[in-house]
């Protein structure tokens, strides 16, 4: 059978090169004599002619000042013999005057019998790729956030494979060691968060779904709100990488907890409203029925509220609403809730609280009222008293509205009975 006619090496060679469009040099150590091929010279705008003679000294003209330097370190090093081969990206300067990024490489050819004291090796035109890499730098820095691209090998370990500038601005962490030490970025998530932020990856990553986590960290000694938003993908060795971007949302944070705060809280008295005591209280039920807890209710109402209107104005009226408020703010655990539910009408929950305890409570806020001094416009003091009504969760309970039906029952039994006492639910 007839062979194919093979390549020779040289013929081999040279394909290699127009297929790769390289540039070659060859640089004579004893005399700096370089020599260049076509390509070498097209790169930079120029005939090889019009290089001629090729030098060492005349290459290093063509650089850019500033890479002169690293690229004769570089080289150094590799005729040292600190590192095998010579590698650096530097700028040169084309015909029409323009900057072009060249990828040299090179490598000292071995020692022969006939001495040969020669460097050779290529260039690889790389500018449109190094362009590209500007133009997304310059993208990553005008976007709001922080974009990464983040690593989840299969047995767990993780890292950044890219990381913007801005983890600067954002961790007060260098891209460089964030991607060394990606563990660096959350060992400044706050202690509460790391878990939530742990789990919310794992999820990420046994889903293939969207990551979205909002997480606060510190960053000298104060407090930010970040949220994080990346897409997985799983390639072909099981690896989850997420593309995605980090946002720092701590004024929106602000806002939203503010907002929420004004939506849950009495303006005149800065207590929770009924609203949020409604909702606190569907949760108690759910957790005394569910794990058999105890939790008592105080129902409060200011005694002879109209006549203190009617009397010293709504001014002095509403003076009194803040300072009773106070009082009570002043005498209930951290674990207790305090709302003004209406007008003068305030409810206490007090969670793991038998009726023993709550009446105790209840009589020491109403004795505490009693001897609070109370001004109205002119200094002059003034006593209040209140009236309570006390319920403790029981079987023979099933809702909220019967709950606070009871508490109401108990508080108009209070009133009825001469006002200034409180009254406490049968619970034999």
């Amino acid at each position: 059978m007839d062979q194919a006619p093979q390549l020779s090496p040289e013929a081999r060679l040279q394909a290699i090169l127009d297929g790769t469009r390289a540039g070659t040099w060859e640089w004579n150590l004893d005399t700096g004599e370089v020599v260049i091929n076509q390509r070498w010279a097209e790169m930079l705008g120029y005939q090889p002619e019009e290089l001629m003679p090729m030098t060492y000294e005349l290459w290093q003209s063509l650089s850019h000042p500033s890479d002169r330097e690293r690229a004769k370190t570089l080289m150094s090093r590799h005729l040292r013999g600190d590192s095998p081969y010579f590698d650096c990206v530097v700028r040169l300067r084309h015909k029409l005057g323009h900057w072009r990024w060249i990828h040299t490489r090179g490598r000292r050819l071995p020692d022969t019998e006939l001495a040969i004291n020669w460097v050779c090796g290529t260039h690889l035109d790389v500018s449109e790729e190094r362009e590209t890499q500007h133009w997304l730098q310059r993208l990553a820095e005008s976007l709001p956030g922080v974009i990464y691209t983040f690593v989840m090998e299969p047995d767990g370990e993780f890292r950044f494979t890219y990381i913007s500038r801005k983890s600067i601005d954002f961790y007060g962490i260098p891209p460089e060691i964030s991607m060394q030490n990606p563990g660096a970025i959350f060992d400044i998530i706050v202690e509460e968060d790391i878990g939530r932020v742990h789990s919310s990856i794992d999820e990420s990553a046994r889903t293939l779904e969207e990551w979205r986590c909002q997480y606060r960290v510190e960053l000298a000694g104060e407090i930010r709100w970040m949220e994080g938003v990346a897409e997985p993908e799983k390639d072909e060795v099981g690896r989850v990488i997420w593309h995605g971007m980090v946002m720092d949302i701590t004024e929106r944070k602000q806002l939203e907890l503010e907002l929420e705060r004004l939506s849950i809280t009495d303006e005149l008295t800065g207590l929770y409203n009924r609203r949020h005591m409604l909702r606190t209280l569907e949760d108690q039920i759910a957790r005394a029925e569910r794990y058999r807890e105890v939790f008592s209710v105080i129902a409060l109402d200011v005694d002879h509220f109209k006549q203190i209107n009617d009397s010293w104005g709504h001014l002095v009226g509403d003076q009194v609403l803040i300072q009773f408020a106070g009082v009570l703010s002043a005498r209930v655990r951290r674990t207790d809730v305090v709302a003004r539910t209406g007008g003068e009408e305030f409810l206490i929950l007090l969670p793991n609280t038998t009726d023993q305890d709550a009446h105790r409570v209840a009589e020491a806020l109403r004795e505490a009222t009693e001897r609070e001094d109370f001004r109205n416009e002119d200094g002059e003091t003034f006593t209040v008293t209140m009236s309570g009504g006390v319920v403790t969760w029981e079987d023979g309970l099933c809702s909220i509205r019967e709950l606070l039906s009871r508490c109401d029952q108990r508080l108009y039994q209070a009133k009825r009975e001469g006002r200034n006492r409180i009254v406490v639910s049968d619970q034999s």
